[in-house]
């Protein structure tokens, strides 16, 4: 077959075995390299791969029936290694096979036809074999009268499964085992042992794993240790995924090479999404031709990223000691509209292919919760739950920081269409005269066939951008005075605003929008089909042809967006929708944003009831030791899988903190500040007085939690007034780089740092630095917010009190997550002030307590907590 497929997940395959009926062994130290199977393990050497009387006849039998030409089977394998039940699934189409596959069994094999007798695999053969291989199915070609036989790879043999020894691996976290003997600081963790011998369950038996592990627990080691134990034994892999960059490089540059210390080598790779991998193809391109395609000079710039690309390993913008502007980034970062994929002259060095091919042959991976979303979008897209998509295919997933899933599925799986990016889409065919059209009007030469496309491009491509621009710049102003910057988000819909698509002048301009962006999303086609018909000019601007292709199908992204927004038809009762304006009101960015209402179910069906085993686990799980809302949120409820028949076993487990917050902590609770609601300027007053005395107690090494941007901003102007700033290093959020505040913060030592929602949770003091906590609000979620809003909606239409079903349990667990900024090990001991006493006074108040680490409370005047907390700290008046 020598028709080119979408390609798969690169993998190394074995070498190919020419032979008779009788077949030929394939190279087991280049099978290692896959990604599944015993590849690379040592084995006893397997019989030849050889068709069955029956199965010879059947197939000499179809090939006849279909003229001699293509035709693809699957087949089943038995002990022998002799091919049986052979089936026609396909005359000449890859595709249509690696549908059939999906079902057939694992062990088997796809047998095809080359009529012209050479038997050699072409380019897609061995692309098809890639992917079918990550099923576990081998690949052979036969000639027309089924006598030769070529194995492209041979189909792995089925084995049995090795279950995990829990009492083997205790051992090697236990006290005397080989933790112990490796670290002098070795300390016993009864908790983390109990979470291990949790995951190892899960690993051998299938299911989900919740699991609740208290700070400190070390519950990293509790799930990479069975893991890794499982991939030796077994060769699957599993998927860890993280909600933070932090726990990303904690798990790939700490915690993984001391599991490999402990129980041996494991294949793993720290995998990130696309677009944060330059191109070098891109990047040479942007410099070759920087003068068409940016407004400014920015020569410099790309001429930087280019020395950088000499001397990086990585290749992603973690790696990238500059930042570049967004316009050179769009022009040189990894795109999958854009590669040229193995054609590419730059594809053996190319930072993103060598980050897939280290994936395809990893046994773990370290993902992010949005790329494995994205994975997961493509899989229910595209109904494959057995090949590779955007990461190779797996069975067990750990999903750490799993409090945030429901979030950043919801994240992923909405839309936004932003005034800024629709902007910059267009900008990319021209810029004040620069661009792909300019570039591509320059390189076409004045041929009979450069003039025509000259001719296309100004006549043509030219006027439908301008008229589209134009369109989008009036459908823009008629929208911004109903989103007016500062007024938040402004739901669309019944329970919203209204339809702005409903009135006479916002739906003639959303009409008249629509379709000229379905005209420039046509007429690029139109260019970028001349351009392929033209052999010569095709390979001369192959990368700007991609480029065309990228633009087109951005346009399309731009034009399903703002339906689904504005005129979301049968789609409406799913998604809730809405307008904002985000940034400072000179520069204001309008964006048109929907989400799902309810991912239970997406994720029950794509996610929980596919993976053989998932374990889910984080320090904040539970409120009031219960797991019901998390369970519910996230379509795992007894009654959500007994909707779908769905037979998984779900464990629930807590495993609590070894810290003794009852000697190295203490909740403290004024009642006499100024009531925290609207224009709480007197409680954000009151609130520079705490803190200020605070630090004046702990003498810094102080985290204040705020729940808005604005309340942050009036108290760090408060501290400065106040002259806090002159006696303690103050650090506020929003005026640098977040890693480089926390990291001044915790070289100074006493700092006193202001921070709001990403310093809740996933940032790690342990020691000194930090002493002291302030929480000034509690975190309840704004209802007014949309998807908050919209969820609530949902709820009570079921009965369930929105409140207490939905609010409450996000505060509880929030705010559990706040507390746990400040005692990160044994040795830490600090205060946590919390200013909002509603904690005390409503009735909820007792349910946002049990949700706590059980420290002591204080609680009275400010006057007499403020006695109390110096008390705690050992700090005499006026010290």
């Amino acid at each position: 077959m020598s028709r080119e497929i979408p390609e798969g997940f690169p993998i190394t395959l074995p070498k190919v075995a020419l032979a008779g009926l009788d077949g030929l062994e394939p190279d087991d130290a280049e099978a290692g390299a896959g990604v599944s199977g015993d590849a690379g393990r040592a084995k006893s050497p397997a019989p030849p791969l050889r068709l069955s009387a029956e199965t010879r006849d059947r197939l000499r039998h179809e090939i006849s029936r279909a003229g001699g030409r293509e035709v693809c089977f699957l087949a089943t394998v038995d002990a022998e290694r002799v091919v049986h039940d052979a089936r026609a699934v396909a005359r000449g189409n890859f595709e249509a096979v690696l549908v059939a596959a999906r079902d057939a069994e694992v062990g088997g094999v796809m047998l095809h036809n080359h009529p012209s007798g050479v038997l050699e695999p072409s380019d897609a053969d061995m692309n098809v074999a890639a992917q079918l291989y990550d099923q576990g199915i081998g690949t052979a070609i036969i000639d027309n009268d089924a006598e030769r036989l070529y194995v492209v790879v041979e189909p792995p043999r089925p084995r049995p499964r090795v279950a995990l020894d829990p009492a083997e691996l205790d051992a090697v976290l236990a006290p005397g085992g080989e933790l112990s003997t490796r670290y002098p600081g070795y300390e016993d963790r009864p908790g983390q042992r109990a979470m291990l011998s949790s995951v190892v369950e899960r690993f051998n038996g299938g299911g989900i794993a919740i699991v609740e592990a208290g700070t400190g627990t070390g519950k990293s080691l509790a799930y990479l240790l069975p893991a890794v134990r499982w991939a030796q034994e077994n060769a699957e892999r599993t998927v860890v995924s993280t909600n933070t960059i932090n726990l990303q490089e904690q798990l790939a540059f700490k915690d993984l090479p001391l599991v490999q210390e402990l129980v041996g080598d494991v294949k793993w790779a720290l995998v990130k999404g696309r677009g944060n991998y330059v191109s070098i193809r891109r990047a040479l391109l942007a410099q070759q031709t920087q003068g068409s395609l940016f407004e400014d000079d920015r020569s410099g710039e790309v001429r930087s990223l280019l020395d950088w690309i000499e001397t990086t390993e990585d290749g992603s913008l973690s790696d990238l000691t500059f930042s570049p502007s967004d316009d050179v980034w769009e022009e040189v970062r990894s795109d999958p509209d854009i590669c040229l994929r193995s054609r590419c002259p730059h594809f053996q060095e190319c930072f993103y292919q060598r980050s897939r091919r280290r994936a395809a042959a990893a046994e773990v991976l370290i993902v992010n919760h949005h790329l494995l979303f994205t994975d997961l979008a493509v899989r229910q897209a595209t109904q494959n739950w057995t090949q590779s998509a955007v990461l190779p295919a797996y069975k067990r997933v750990v999903l750490d920081e799993a409090h945030n899933v429901e979030d950043a599925a919801t994240s992923h799986l909405g839309v936004e269409v932003t005034r800024r990016g629709v902007f910059r889409t267009l900008s990319r065919l021209d810029r004040k005269g620069r661009g792909i059209l300019t570039a591509i009007h320059e390189a076409v030469g004045g041929s009979d066939e450069g003039a025509e496309i000259r001719e296309r491009v100004e006549n043509r491509v030219r006027p439908a951008l301008s008229r589209a621009r134009a369109e989008v710049e009036g459908l823009v102003e008629r929208l911004e005075p109903l989103a007016p910057p500062g007024e938040g988000a402004i739901r669309l819909g019944e329970q919203g605003r209204g339809e702005p698509a409903t009135s006479e002048e916002v739906g003639e301009r959303l009409r008249a929008t629509l379709a000229t962006l379905g005209r420039l999303e046509r007429e690029l086609g139109e260019l970028r089909a001349r351009l392929d018909l033209s052999e010569a000019l095709a390979d001369a601007l192959e990368g700007r042809v991609l480029d065309l292709r990228s633009v087109e199908r951005r346009v399309g992204s731009i034009v399903h967006g703002l339906r689904l927004v504005l005129a979301p038809g049968e789609d409406a009762g799913a998604f809730v929708r809405w307008m904002e304006s985000r940034g400072r009101p000179s520069r204001a960015n309008l964006v048109l944003a929907a989400a799902p209402i309810e991912i239970g179910a997406t994720l029950r069906d794509s996610l929980f009831t596919r993976a053989e085993t998932t374990v889910l686990t984080s320090a904040t799980l539970t409120t009031r030791r219960r797991f019901d809302f998390l369970r519910s949120r996230l379509g795992i409820g007894a009654e959500d899988l007994a909707e779908v028949d769905a037979e998984v076993e779900v464990e629930e487990g807590i495993v609590l903190s070894p810290f003794d917050f009852e000697s190295q902590s203490l909740l403290a609770i004024p009642t006499d500040l100024p009531p925290a609601g609207p224009g709480q300027h007197g409680f954000d007053e009151a609130t520079v007085d705490v803190v200020a005395s605070f630090a004046d107690i702990t003498d810094g090494g102080i985290f204040a939690l705020f729940t808005s941007h604005g309340a942050l901003r009036r108290v760090a102007q408060g501290l400065r007034d106040a002259g806090l700033d002159a006696r303690w290093p103050l650090f506020v959020q929003g005026e640098g780089d977040r890693s480089r505040i926390l990291e001044h913060f915790v070289e100074s030592g006493r700092g006193v740092l202001l921070g709001t929602a990403s310093f809740w949770e996933g940032v790690d003091v342990p020691g000194d630095p930090l002493r002291g906590l302030v929480i000034q609000k509690l975190p309840f979620r704004v209802p007014s917010e949309p998807i908050t809003a919209a969820r609530m909606e949902a709820l009570q239409r079921k009965g369930v009190d929105p409140f207490q079903g939905f609010m409450l349990p996000h505060a509880a667990l929030r705010l559990k997550q706040g507390f746990g900024r400040l005692i990160r090990s044994r040795a830490d001991r600090g205060a946590v002030l919390m200013l909002d006493d509603r904690i005390l006074r409503k009735r909820y108040g007792r349910y946002l307590r049990d949700s706590l680490p059980g420290a002591p409370v204080v609680k009275g005047p400010w006057v007499e907590v403020e006695r109390r907390v110096r008390s705690f700290y050992g700090t005499p008046v006026g010290v």
